[in-house]
């Protein structure tokens, strides 16, 4: 009779474990992922740098604990014993590998892979070997096809991650555009018969155009891609048809539209499209709520490339820590919404500590996971629990803090000289009690982008006074009545456009603690220095292929001091001793 008892309570415990773990025998498949259930794939930079860039297992395991289905190691995509051990361990966590590398190579200087660097049509050469040279794509296949070998061994290795971005100086955007070096131009040309006169770098374009020939050469360079990506697909397919290819950034540039949409993607392998524009707030002076629906509409937005190519995709929106605004809480609900929208999220984890700020940002991921998981796709509409407010530290870098002066405020409405402002900047607002206060601001175009422009204006206490947004390509003002004497911070950004201070009828300057950002040519702005300063120190940092040049002019009006960036130098510290000036 104990016998008996001790079998059929075993056997009772048993079946409470089978349904209790229901999910082991319903365990998620590798063509689950992106189509009946969400991707969440995290990038890994910050549990890596804990071990020397080299993946434990420790790591794949606090990876699918927080609810990742999909583990991405920054590092290691050029070490196949560890690229085995990390699909090891994703197996046997019950989650996938997706090898992260980036889709570009860098070339050396010399004859070697002259003709072969990626030229742009203003004569810029960039250190990168050129997506229309063999030595790219020996380098390209060597990995992918070791990893579609190592796929065809295990479910688990599920593809490979390829990043475009470029990283390189003197760069026009992510890769790749229609580029104009040797490499593709000498083969166009000897196609066509047509001799080619002696030109400079930056005049190849314009010689095309000039001949009725640049269309045609577009169409040659996509052509040349489509053959080279397709001999790709075509060498992974001999390992493993369901490889899978995920790039990055979404919806893509003409390489990945053109030539990576139509020859990567299959039916069996729907590419993976990994988007970043919805990495973070579309500003940091955005509430929560906005800035998901914001996030939202440009999903939306992205998804309708793909769609109109007509190809099979899986789309995933993308999260950053690192960038601004994209706190803890933001990024769980951020996690929600995208897979409210798309085939699931992705994380390029940055920016943080692991043992500061990372347990954080860990548990609101395993909340995004857990309401994923369970289907509450709304979830990202729920109130916000932790309290919301971009902080400001500038008062606190200064021993006693820093004090600011209001300038005579007169009232009268000044018109400022073009000055066009894009990011996050923060100016200081002189006002006086009981005066109402006037600022006009211009939200400027950039490019195609189509972005509001946020503002958000606070006391030196970081109390909210009043905040709004003025649509693309519109003015607004700014208008508030104070309430006591003194500086008001005022917020602004406008996404990836720009906008202008107008006018105002208050004293209104920038504040450069954290720096600010600016584009275009920018006329004379006007900063006070201390007495005792025997000199002062501006620097300037250009942004990929866009230099800077900075002019100095003392109080007459004589120029002091000057500074350039270059392609290969994109920083610059000009110091200027102040002299009688201070």
């Amino acid at each position: 009779m104990l016998v008996r008892w001790t079998i059929l309570q075993s056997a009772a415990a048993l079946l409470w474990f089978v349904l209790a773990t229901g999910t082991i025998a319903q365990e998620t498949r590798r063509s689950d992922l992106g189509r009946t259930e969400k991707l969440r794939i995290l990038v890994d930079k910050v549990m890596q740098p804990e071990e020397g860039w080299v993946t434990k297992e420790w790591i794949v395991r606090e990876t699918a604990q927080a609810g990742f289905n999909v583990f991405s190691p920054r590092r290691g995509h050029d070490r196949p014993d560890e690229v085995r051990q990390v699909n090891e361990w994703c197996e046997k966590y019950g989650i996938f590998h997706l090898p992260w590398m980036r889709g570009t190579l860098g070339a050396p200087r010399g004859p070697a892979a002259d003709g072969k660097r990626v030229l742009w049509a203003n004569g810029s050469e960039q250190p990168l070997w050129s997506a229309c040279s063999d030595e790219f794509w020996e380098w390209t296949t060597k990995y992918i096809v070791e990893y579609a070998k190592m796929s065809a061994q295990s479910d688990h290795l599920i593809g490979v991650f390829l990043d475009y971005e470029n990283y390189w100086p003197g760069g026009y955007g992510n890769l790749y555009e229609i580029t104009y070096e040797d490499a593709i131009l000498e083969p166009f040309l000897k196609a066509k018969g047509v001799d080619r006169p002696k030109l400079e770098p930056g005049t190849r374009k314009s010689w095309l155009e000039q001949q009725g020939l640049h269309e045609a050469f577009v169409e040659f360079q996509v052509d040349d891609w489509r053959q080279r990506c397709r001999k790709l697909r075509e060498e992974v397919d001999k390992h493993d048809p369901a490889f899978q290819f995920c790039i990055y950034p979404a919806p893509g540039t003409p390489f990945m539209v053109r030539a990576c949409y139509p020859e990567w993607s299959t039916d069996e392998a729907p590419i993976i499209l990994a988007d970043p524009w919805v990495y973070g707030r579309p500003s940091r002076f955005l509430p929560q709520s906005e800035a998901l629906e914001s996030n939202r509409q440009k999903l939306l937005d992205g998804m309708k490339i793909p769609q109109q190519a007509k190809i099979p995709f899986i789309y995933s929106g993308g999260i950053d820590p690192v960038v601004r605004g994209a706190d803890p809480e933001f990024c769980g609900k951020n996690a929600v919404m995208i897979s409210d929208v798309t085939a699931g999220y992705w994380v390029f984890y940055e920016g943080i500590k692991y043992d500061k700020e990372h347990p954080d940002y860990f548990r609101w991921f395993k909340w995004a996971n857990d309401q994923i998981d369970a289907d509450r796709l709304q979830a990202w509409h729920e109130p916000r629990e932790t309290p919301e407010q971009w902080t400001l530290d500038v008062f606190n870098k200064a021993d006693g803090g820093i004090k600011l002066v209001a300038p005579e405020v007169t009232g009268e409405m000044m018109k400022f000289g073009r000055v066009t402002l894009r990011g996050d900047n923060l100016m200081l607002v002189a006002a006086r009690q009981g005066q109402p206060v006037e600022i006009v601001l211009r939200n400027r175009p950039v490019g195609k982008y189509k972005s509001m422009l946020v503002w958000d204006l606070r006391n030196t206490k970081m109390e909210k006074i009043a905040n709004g947004t003025i649509p693309h390509n519109e003015e607004g003002t700014v208008r508030f009545t104070p309430d006591a004497d003194g500086i008001y911070l005022l917020g602004a950004s406008s996404g990836s456009c720009a906008y202008s201070v107008i006018a105002a009828n208050v004293p209104i300057g920038i504040l450069t603690t954290d720096g600010a950002s600016l584009i275009y040519v920018a006329g004379r702005m006007y900063f006070h220095v201390p007495k005792d300063a025997a000199e002062f120190r501006i620097t300037a940092t250009g942004w990929g292929a866009e230099t800077v040049r900075v002019n100095v002019f003392n109080p007459e009006g004589e120029q002091v001091a000057t500074g350039q960036t270059t392609l290969g130098k994109t920083s610059v510290e000009i110091k200027v001793p102040t002299g009688a000036h201070a």
